[in-house]
Order: structure tokens, then C-alpha cells, then sequence
């Protein structure tokens, strides 16, 4: 999964007692978070569930490497892959993050972070699910390898989504947010952690945590399910989970200090600057600029917006435009972390509901049965819900 070594070892965990938890409150505020015995005074503490929670106020941390860190948010065009001969498309857009990664670390001087959109690398098309897994990158890979060698060129983070398939699941089609470090290598892989359903006739048939929660806590454990890099930039959540804001907020309980969210077309901004605003922490968006040379969609087809907000929904950078552009910030995350103090959520109140509540469609829908197109998986979703 990652090089974030904060995963509790899913030998030592009970996978009946964990999946009990996580599908009876939900995986955005699985089992663990609520606890009646005194606290003690560590930083954090591990639950039967596996799942690490903070214990008051204090989460885990890397030491900061500096007390501000530069940003950039790159907003680019998105060009699709032709599955039928993938690479040229493939060179070419991997080929422009790599002049965009040059230019973000020129003019506007050296940066910590550097974030693409949702799918920088193949483009997006409503594939089936044989022409998507042609796209598909394997991370680490080639097209990592070359991006980690810019990132070490310059000492910096490179954030990006992208369609991603994996020997260890073999016909899913990941959608997952890839970090790259400082050193060249991968520094975490976060999967879209839950497909919100879109609509009776057509919805995403990526396979998200939710989709195959039992095995995925079995190969990379409980506290994988709401997973945080902790680097010496802060602790960073990539995520893929547009209009889910309790996911966030679970992720900002666990001591995400900055989320950077992957768009492609399919946002809107009230939903991350609510999330800074309701979690009191960083939010970078990315999204696609206009994009002409997209095959079969208008140039605009929901492009801009890409922002970075701060805490209590605070505009610190955004787009001026719908075009290709850089959004570049300050973030003192030193002094910040200095006050962050995890969402203060009134569990004894909410809880009862969260545990009672039953969601439209259940985990594992995916583990036994892969969608090949966009108009299945929503027949399938559909037929299987408990709504």
C-alpha cells in the first residue's frame, strides 16, 4: 500500500470483529471512536477494531522538515488514452506533467508539493472495464518511476490520481490518489475509499475500499480502511471521495492536516470548502482545466475550480480561470499544527443513529462479481440495495 508505516499487522487482528464494526457504523466512522473508559495520556490508542484514534487531541506526526511549505495545485488539461494504443497518449500527457513539475518549480520558486487532478496520466472516457484495465498504470511503474525522478531532481512531493491495476487484484480496476516523496519512491498509494451511486442507469464500476472492505482489511489491515501519510510536509490524506463528507471527517479525527482531493470534472467547490470549514484543516483540489483536445466531450465539461482552502473554509488560492493555470500557496503548517485540534464530534449523541443506520448497499458488492461497463454496475448497485 504504502511506505507510511502506521498500519496495525492484519495477522494480530480479529476479521470478524473488525468487519462487525466497520459495516455497523459505516467505514467513514468505524468501530474504536467511541470509548467510555478513562483516557490515558498517550498520543493515540489502538481499539480492539485495529483502527488507531487519537487520544485528546493528539495524533500521530512525522517531525516537519520546515515550518511553511509551498503548494502548487496544477490545473492541466485532460486528454484520453485510445486503449487500442494507449502509449502515445500516455507519453505524451506524462510528458507535459513533467514540463508542468519543471515550471512549478521555476518561476515561482522551489515548491514542497505539487498536485495533479484525478487522471493526468491516461485521461478519462467512459470505458468498459477491458478497455479501462488497457489505460490502467501499475504503481509503482514506469510512468512513477519517471515522476520520482523529478520529484527527486527537486526535493519535492508529487500528488496525482490516477486508474491503477494490481497482480494482488486481479480484474478490479483501482481508482487510487499516488504520492510520491522526496527520495523518488512511492510514498503511499490511497485508494477511492467509497463510490457514492451516481444514478439507476449509470455509476462507476472502480473498485473502492468499501466494495471489498473484508479482504482489503485482511491484506493491509483495519487502520488502512481511513488511511494518512505522515511525512515531513505533514499528515496528508489523498482522496478520491467527492460528496462524502463523513469520510472526511473521520480522516480529520485520525489527524489528516492536509487532504488533497482529485477531481476530473465531477465537483463542486462548496464540498471542499466545506470540509475545511467543518474539519478545520487544509484542503487542496485539483481539477481539469479546459481540455479541446478530449475526445467525445465539449472543452469545458466541468473544468476550473481547483482551490486550496484552510481551516473553517478559509479561501487561500484558487483558479482564476477555467484555463490551464497554477494555484500556489503558503501553507505554515508548523504554526498550524501547532493549534489543530481534531473535529470536536458529540459521539454519545450521534453514535445511536450511526449504528442503527443501514446505507443503500452493503460492503463486498465487488468481491465476487466485476461490472464490465458503467450501465451494469448501476443495475447491479441498484438491484442489490436495501432502499
Amino acid at each position: 500500500m504504502s511506505k507510511d508505516k502506521t498500519n496495525t499487522d492484519p495477522r494480530q487482528i480479529s476479521r470478524k470483529s473488525v468487519v462487525r464494526g466497520l459495516a455497523g457504523s459505516g467505514a467513514a466512522l468505524s468501530a474504536g471512536l467511541l470509548g467510555t473508559s478513562p483516557r490515558p495520556a498517550a498520543a493515540q490508542t489502538t481499539s480492539n477494531s485495529g483502527v488507531t484514534v487519537p487520544i485528546n487531541g493528539k495524533y500521530k506526526t512525522a517531525p516537519l522538515k520546515k515550518e511553511s511549505i509551498r503548494v502548487t495545485a496544477i490545473q492541466s488539461q485532460i486528454r484520453a488514452a485510445d486503449p487500442r494504443n494507449p502509449k502515445k497518449i500516455i507519453s505524451a500527457n506524462l510528458a507535459e506533467m513533467i514540463e508542468s513539475i519543471d515550471q512549478a518549480n521555476g518561476f515561482p520558486g522551489p515548491q514542497d508539493l505539487v498536485c495533479f487532478h484525478e487522471q493526468p496520466i491516461m485521461g478519462w472516457n467512459p470505458w468498459n472495464r477491458e478497455e479501462a484495465l488497457k489505460v490502467a498504470i501499475e504503481v509503482p511503474g514506469k510512468e512513477t518511476e519517471a515522476l520520482g525522478k523529478k520529484a527527486k531532481e527537486y526535493g519535492c512531493y508529487i500528488a496525482f490520481g490516477t486508474y491503477a491495476k494490481s497482480d494482488d487484484w486481479p480484474g478490479h480496476l483501482l481508482l487510487i490518489g499516488v504520492l510520491i516523496g522526496p527520495d523518488g519512491e512511492v510514498a503511499a498509494q490511497h485508494w477511492k475509499l467509497h463510490n457514492v451511486r451516481l444514478s439507476p442507469e449509470w455509476t462507476m464500476f472502480t473498485t473502492s475500499a468499501y466494495d471489498v472492505l473484508d479482504q482489503y482489511i485482511e491484506m493491509y489491515g483495519a487502520d488502512a480502511v481511513l488511511p494518512i501519510a505522515h511525512t515531513d510536509i505533514g499528515n496528508l490524506s489523498l482522496t478520491i471521495s467527492p460528496y462524502d463528507p463523513d469520510i472526511h471527517r473521520a480522516l480529520a479525527i485520525k489527524g489528516a492536516e492536509i487532504c488533497v482531493r482529485f477531481s476530473s470534472g465531477g465537483f463542486r467547490a462548496e464540498d471542499s470548502q466545506s470540509a475545511a470549514l467543518f474539519n478545520k484543516n487544509y484542503v487542496i483540489t485539483v481539477n481539469q482545466s479546459l481540455s479541446p483536445e478530449q475526445p467525445g466531450f465539449p472543452a469545458f465539461a466541468g473544468a476550473g475550480g481547483t482551490s486550496i482552502y484552510g481551516p473553517f473554509g478559509r479561501e487561500v488560492a484558487i483558479a482564476k480561470s477555467y484555463h490551464e493555470e497554477f494555484v500556489t500557496a503558503t501553507i505554515p503548517i508548523g504554526q498550524f499544527r501547532k493549534t489543530f485540534e481534531p473535529p470536536d464530534v458529540p459521539m454519545s449523541m450521534v453514535m445511536p443513529v450511526y449504528q442503527q443506520y443501514v446505507p443503500p448497499n452493503p460492503p463486498n458488492l465487488l468481491a465476487d462479481h466485476l461490472p464490465e461497463t458503467s450501465e451494469e454496475a448501476a443495475k447491479y448497485f441498484y438491484s442489490n440495495s436495501s432502499w
